[in-house]
């Protein structure tokens, strides 16, 4: 059984690659923070309510539920690729035109964490709801 099928695991697998993606995007904002005329950045948030409304009959996409099955073009086989931008709000920027702020950027970086922590929980709260629906729950 796919459990990306079921929405919940859908949601918490796109946040958690959302997080993931991120936290790689801050790390670099971090390395880069005595590299002269670098300006920081940050993944664009995603709209929950602009997703949910993309499902509608136009947008359902065939489902592949075997690994031999052929994947139509145009269709991922769930790579989620979230487009970065720079970052607005800019505290101060150094006399060779660094604007990355470590502590801004630490906190975002426990902020990520946190956020990863509580998706982590989330899908282990779910998988024993299921195993306990199933009769394997402890």
């Amino acid at each position: 059984m796919d459990l990306n099928k079921i929405p919940v695991f859908a949601a918490i697998t796109k946040r958690m690659h959302w997080l993931n993606q991120r936290q790689k995007v801050l790390a670099d904002n971090i390395a880069n923070s005595d590299t002269p005329g670098y300006a920081p950045r940050d993944l664009k948030e995603i709209n929950f309510k602009q997703e949910l409304s993309r499902t509608n009959a136009s947008a359902i996409k065939m489902e592949v539920s075997s690994v031999n099955h052929i994947v139509p073009r145009g269709m991922d086989r769930g790579e989620l690729n979230f487009g970065s931008k720079p970052q607005k709000d800019v505290y101060e920027t150094s006399p060779d035109g660094n604007s990355v702020v470590l502590e801004q950027q630490l906190m975002k970086v426990t902020e990520t964490k946190m956020d990863y922590e509580l998706m982590t929980n989330l899908y282990r709260k779910h998988m024993g709801m299921l195993r306990t629906a199933l009769g394997r729950g402890k």
